[in-house]
């Protein structure tokens, strides 16, 4: 987020975006989006058309959905095992048995164990391999259906203009039960995301006076 220097109740979606996109394509298969979305660890992004007109929305509550579903589903199958972070690997442990790793980079998990061999040899085991911790992390991705995104996405996303106050923001995402607004200009092409983070940290940061 770019310094504060307006009060609080004068800012707008320009003022506290995040500029930082991650955009996915309709015609990307889910599991690529799958990937985008783990690889930079955000729940969920704006979905661009092929002449970059945001055209909806894919989030984590788009894969619980269809978790949901696979019950019914017959193709592909519904996996046997729990539903967990898709940058795990069992590898057989050297007493026997298998052993967990991640193969995140180190410190970007906060359930990493360092694990020092006595070979001197590190490894990077998983605490917590059953649970989903975090919203970003609740696919396998190769259990995916291969099927494009827009079959799978929400097509009706909450998009806001740069100009857009603060109280206005605040209350969009109250009555759509939403986390994120997607910035656009005149043609819908999405400039930046306000999430509910965004928020906080305007109203922690802004001049209240």
């Amino acid at each position: 987020m770019r310094p504060l220097r307006k009060p609080l109740l004068e800012l707008t979606a320009q003022d506290i975006m995040s500029e930082d996109l991650v955009l996915l394509t309709e015609t990307m298969s889910l599991r690529e989006a799958a990937r985008q979305l783990v690889r930079n660890q955000i729940s969920g992004a704006p979905v661009v058309d092929a002449a970059g007109r945001c055209v909806g929305v894919l989030s984590a509550s788009d894969f619980l959905r269809l978790a949901e579903k696979r019950e019914t589903a017959t193709e592909p199958a519904a996996p046997a095992h729990a539903i967990t972070c898709s940058f795990q690997t069992k590898v057989e442990a050297p007493q026997g048995g298998e052993r967990i790793l991640c193969t995140l980079p180190p410190g970007s998990c906060a359930v990493q164990i360092i694990e020092t061999e006595p070979t001197g040899r590190r490894s990077i085991l998983c605490a917590s391999p059953h649970a989903v911790l975090t919203d970003w992390q609740v696919v396998q991705v190769e259990d995916l259906p291969p099927d494009q995104v827009r079959n799978f996405m929400t097509r009706d996303a909450v998009t806001v203009s740069l100009d857009t106050g603060i109280r206005t923001l605040a209350r969009m995402m109250i009555d759509a039960h939403i986390h994120r607004l997607v910035v656009v200009d005149d043609q819908l092409k999405p400039l930046g995301i306000v999430s509910s983070t965004d928020l906080l940290a305007a109203l922690a940061y802004a001049d209240l006076h």
